[in-house]
């Protein structure tokens, strides 16, 4: 960063200004975007995966299972087989962090998603046939 114009300091002209908090559009915006769904995540009981950032698992003392949460830059779903377990982990998050919940899973990451009985059926017909035209 260089200093503002305006705000040029005499006899310390190479010196920077430190941000309090980043702004959209700066580079430091995403990372501490990031670092602050990391610390929400982990205060709602969520650890982060190594094999991969965008994923969190969380064992619900309740319902004795485990909730998975996908977070890719500004969408998240949540995932386990206690749909009460996951509803409350969904209203504990929501309350952190502007969103809303659009109801069961449909599409996501260009995957659509159904459900049949208890299969679950992932595929990207939309998306590869846009990618084809």
């Amino acid at each position: 960063m260089e200093q503002p114009e305006g705000f040029h300091a005499r006899g310390k002209e190479r010196h920077v200004l430190q941000l309090c908090r980043a702004l959209y559009g700066l580079k430091q915006a995403g990372l501490a975007w990031w670092r602050a769904l990391k610390k929400s995540m982990e205060e709602l009981g969520f650890v982060n995966l190594d094999s991969d950032a965008g994923l969190f698992k969380c064992f619900d003392e309740a319902s004795q299972t485990f909730i998975i949460a996908v977070v890719y830059v500004d969408d998240a779903t949540f995932l386990g087989p206690s749909k009460t377990a996951v509803e409350i982990i969904k209203k504990r998050f929501m309350e952190r962090w502007e969103s809303r919940d659009l109801g069961e899973l449909k599409e996501f990451l260009h995957m659509r998603i159904g459900r049949a009985g208890q299969n679950i059926y992932i595929d990207q017909a939309q998306y590869l046939q846009a990618m084809l035209q």
